[in-house]
């Protein structure tokens, strides 16, 4: 046997338990030596629960740190180096600055593994593997096709170039650039271009310029209909085998085929929702987010980090060149142009679509005008159905989503669970919206009414009124349950919740802007940014010359939408909230679990020296929950590397320091200590 093969792994196990959140060294059996490699998969004993593991390897040495007898590697699962330096480099920062676990990093990167089209995958690289054969245990060999950037320009369907340069004139040579990594807060042009938004058919002309100067482009979108749209927008510039879907809708078979094309060496644009920003993608250039502040950025799963985070770190780490593009820029695009981290670029014209105030165009009080349609929204939706689509925007799905008592206003909740009743479509009884509970005898708890009244209509009721009021007229409704993507330009009237408006061939006749009001009404810090947004995006839809009629009283948000300033707007809020120390100009940590647990981890954050000696710090609570008690902590970015690095000491504490459990004896249990950064919706 060749002693100088690598005899050691340093292996990340696939384990939620923060105990186990480093790199674990273990012995590669003699017979595995010179097979193993950095970003295999690995089948790992755990002593102390007596069970294996799978993981990745992340390195391969020939001797070890650790003095003691390590043990074997039991299995090498797979040959497939899945687990790039890159990203598993990004998995550790990204675990870190959250106070995670790598493993939950990876598990978002990394799809489930499906046999079958690994080896076909496995198969189609041999066949193609250069004359340069991989060294065991190392990385694969560089390609040395000089001439694909060249034959990847002859590829170009439509000049990107071309596409650009009205948009953004001098500006686009700097989005273009294929000189050093820089970062940009792009201005979102309006209009719709052959059932496709321009704002995407922008991000699709960068992206393919990037891929004929030879690099891959990673391009994160909100939800899967923005993917249709990119897809398409793609379609303009480059052939489909340039462009790689790595969508969590797919099938598992296909996101993981998906995912192994990026490993690829062909340069080509990876597009897909939230998770894609971890795709392996060779020879990346460039990120590009699409309205990174859309909730479904957002990630429901530990360790929590949004789209917009781990792109700015990502950025960072790689040198690669980053795009934040809207109509509406984030509070945290806005801090970061703010502080010259990110350039903005404007439109070299302004682009407005032309907005009007329904409700104030009536010069007197009148009931109608105060209507939820109101009598000039009525007016500019005829005219315009002369001419094509007309969208309304509601702010609610469903049929009557929210009931009240009609005597004394009290809402509607479900005796069961206590969600709130709706009556989710004609003639049904109230039923909870939670736990789906029926409530045909619903009585008040507070005057002992029976009589229900509606506090909001949905789309659904919405389109049914329409109906009535537009006979013979087409009506769709769109909302997170359709999957009504485009349109064509028939007249129809389009009732769509918020993110959901279908796109038309040549943008929308009309556009009426309903419930802007109760947009705003929501008890969140971020209603009014958030409706902002959602008004922008569906505006930008409007055809050349439609009117959009935005219907409620007047209020900031309003303002700027039929200004068309939200940067602006933007910029303002986020200097209100610096002064009233709210995210994001300060950050955020929740930390839950039990009162015993919450306390520990305060009194650690309150005695520590370091953080002290870093800045101030604001705690809240910790307040009693449901279950256990929670406390909020308000801070610095500074203070955020040495918060996360404490309070993921306080979860490897939490979690190793339950008293074992003993048979017939009770006892034990579990550690419900979790800590969260950034959460959304805290205030």
């Amino acid at each position: 046997m060749d002693d100088t093969l690598p005899r050691v792994a340093r292996v990340v196990v696939a384990s939620p338990l923060p105990q186990l959140d480093r790199e674990l060294e273990y012995e590669i059996p003699v017979e595995l030596r010179g097979s193993i490699g950095v970003g295999m998969r690995v089948a790992v004993p755990l002593r102390t629960s007596n069970r294996q593991l799978q993981g990745f390897v992340v390195a391969v040495e020939r001797v070890a740190e650790y003095t003691g007898k390590l043990a074997p590697i039991i299995e090498l699962v797979s040959t497939a180096r899945v687990l790039t330096p890159e990203i598993a480099g990004l998995a550790r920062a990204v675990a870190d600055r959250q106070a995670g676990c790598a493993a939950d990093v990876l598990r978002l990167a990394i799809p489930a593994r499906s046999v079958r089209v690994e080896q076909r995958w496995l198969e189609a690289r041999a066949q193609a593997a250069p004359a340069t054969a991989e060294a065991p245990g190392g990385e694969d060999a560089p390609s040395s096709d000089a001439d694909e950037p060249a034959s990847i320009a002859d590829e170009l369907h439509d000049a990107p170039e071309a596409t650009l340069a009205p948009m953004y004139g001098a500006e686009a040579a700097d989005l273009l650039g294929r000189g050093p990594a820089a970062r940009f807060a792009v201005d979102a042009p309006v209009g719709v271009d052959g059932g496709v938004p321009r704002s995407l058919l922008a991000l699709a002309a960068i992206s393919a310029v990037r891929v004929a100067a030879g690099q891959s482009v990673i391009l994160a979108v909100p939800d899967y209909r923005d993917v249709e749209l990119a897809l398409r927008a793609l379609g303009r510039f480059l052939d489909a085998g340039r462009v790689r879907r790595l969508d969590t809708r797919a099938k598992p078979a296909d996101r993981y085929a998906a995912f192994l094309a990026c490993l690829d060496e062909t340069p080509g644009v990876v597009v897909g929702t939230r998770s894609v920003i971890y795709a392996p993608a060779s020879n990346l250039g460039a990120v590009l987010v699409w309205d990174d502040g859309d909730e479904s950025f957002t990630e429901q799963l530990a360790p929590y980090a949004s789209t917009r985070d781990v792109a700015l770190l990502r950025a960072e780490r790689e040198s690669l060149t980053l795009i934040f593009a809207a109509h509406t820029p984030s509070l945290e695009v806005a801090r970061l142009v703010g502080m010259r981290w990110l350039t903005p670029v404007p439109l070299a014209r302004p682009e407005a679509p032309k907005v009007i105030s329904g409700s104030q165009a009536l010069a007197e009080e009148t009931p109608a005008a105060h209507a939820r349609i109101p009598a000039l929204a009525w007016q500019e939706a005829r005219r315009a159905l002369e001419h094509g689509p007309v969208l309304l925007q509601v702010v609610r799905a469903g049929y009557i989503p929210s009931l009240s008592c009609a005597r004394c206003r009290t809402p509607a909740r479900c005796t069961v669970c206590g969600g709130a009743l709706e009556y989710s479509r004609p003639g049904a009884p109230p039923s909870c919206r939670v736990c789906d509970a029926l409530h045909p005898e619903w009585q008040c708890p507070e005057c002992g009414d029976r009589r229900l009244r509606n506090t909001s209509l949905g789309a659904e009721r919405t389109a049914e009124e329409l109906g009535r009021a537009f006979p013979g007229t087409r009506v769709v409704v769109a909302d997170g349950a359709s999957e009504t993507v485009t349109i064509d330009d028939r007249p129809c009237l389009v009732v769509a919740t918020r993110g959901a408006e279908p796109v038309p061939s040549s943008g929308y006749a009309g556009i009426v802007l309903l419930d802007t009001e109760r947009s705003l009404a929501q008890e969140r810090l971020d209603a009014g940014v958030d409706a902002l947004r959602g008004w922008s995006n569906a505006a930008a839809l409007a055809s050349g010359g439609a009117k959009v009629v935005i219907v409620g009283a007047d209020n900031p948000a309003a303002h700027a939408l039929r200004t068309w300033q939200q940067p602006a707007f933007s910029t303002r809020e986020l200097e209100e909230r610096r002064d009233l120390h709210f995210p994001p100009a300060i950050r955020v940590a929740a930390i839950s679990g039990s009162d015993e647990e919450v306390r520990h981890a305060i009194a650690s954050v309150e005695a520590s020296a370091e953080l002290k000696q870093a800045g101030a710090m604001q705690i809240l609570g910790p307040t009693p929950q449901e279950v256990g008690s929670r406390a909020v902590l308000k801070f610095s970015y500074s203070l955020g590397a040495p918060l996360a690095k404490l309070l993921k000491s306080e979860l490897v504490r939490a979690a190793t320091s339950r008293r074992p459990r003993v048979a017939g004896r009770g006892g034990g249990h579990a550690s419900t200590l979790r800590v969260r950064f950034d959460p959304p919706g805290i205030f």
